[in-house]
């Protein structure tokens, strides 16, 4: 008998540490989905005010900078972030450098000479966008659709243009040093007075009918080995 009440004393404490356990566990399982929730939503709603405060930037003059703002997905279809004319009678550049407007569209968005430095714009819709003069620097277009956008003059120095669609891109007196164009299409582009000193491509990059790509592009066999055709 006195066998038999002690396991069940056993079987008691068992079934009570395991019912503290399983609550403390629930708990915090509990806790952190809402915590997840909440962070989620206040995301959100950032990214809901940094497009709110994009159109009316845009507006308003571009009066404010836009510096790493979190556009993602956002639909900028049309809108101008351009240069504005700031005070002093001078022209006041639209700063986006290092903000994130990956897959956001931009269908003709005026976006002439913006700072665009560093922004994350992979698998952005730019059809018909007019980026001519706009500094591009280190900017990742990856897989973008650039097709008959304005990039004359553009700084595209050091940008990842990779599997990117140009077709019909007007690319006059852009500089593209350093650009990686591996896969990228530039079918119809005009690429004239271009600066192409180290571009990377590949054997996919599709160029211009009758365009030679310069000897100082670099052809990129494949991930390990770069071929120069510069002597």
């Amino acid at each position: 008998m006195g066998s038999d009440v002690f396991w069940l004393l056993i079987g008691a404490a068992i079934g009570a540490v395991g019912a503290i356990l399983g609550g403390i566990i629930g708990g915090f399982v509990q806790g952190w989905a809402w915590y997840w929730f909440d962070q989620r939503r206040a995301a959100a709603e950032k990214r809901e005010q940094w497009i709110q405060t994009t159109l009316e930037w845009a507006a308003n003059g571009r009066k404010d900078s836009l510096r790493r703002a979190n556009l993602q997905g956002a639909d900028l279809r049309g809108v101008d972030l351009g240069v504005g004319h700031g005070g002093r009678g001078g022209e006041e550049r639209a700063d986006l450098s290092y903000s994130n407007l990956r897959r956001a569209d931009l269908t003709s968005a005026k976006l002439r000479g913006a700072d665009l430095t560093g922004a994350d714009l992979r698998g952005d819709i730019l059809r018909y966008a007019d980026l001519a003069f706009a500094d591009l620097r280190d900017a990742d277009l990856t897989g973008a659709d650039l097709e008959d956008a304005k990039l004359g003059d553009a700084i595209l120095i050091g940008t990842k243009l990779g599997g990117a669609d140009l077709t019909g891109a007007d690319l006059r007196g852009a500089k593209l040093r350093g650009t990686k164009l591996r896969s990228a299409k530039l079918t119809s582009a005009n690429l004239g007075d271009a600066k192409l000193a180290r571009a990377q491509y590949n054997q996919k990059t599709q160029w211009p009918d009758g365009f030679t790509p310069p000897p100082e592009a670099v052809k990129v066999e494949d991930e390990s080995h770069v071929s120069e055709h510069a002597p």
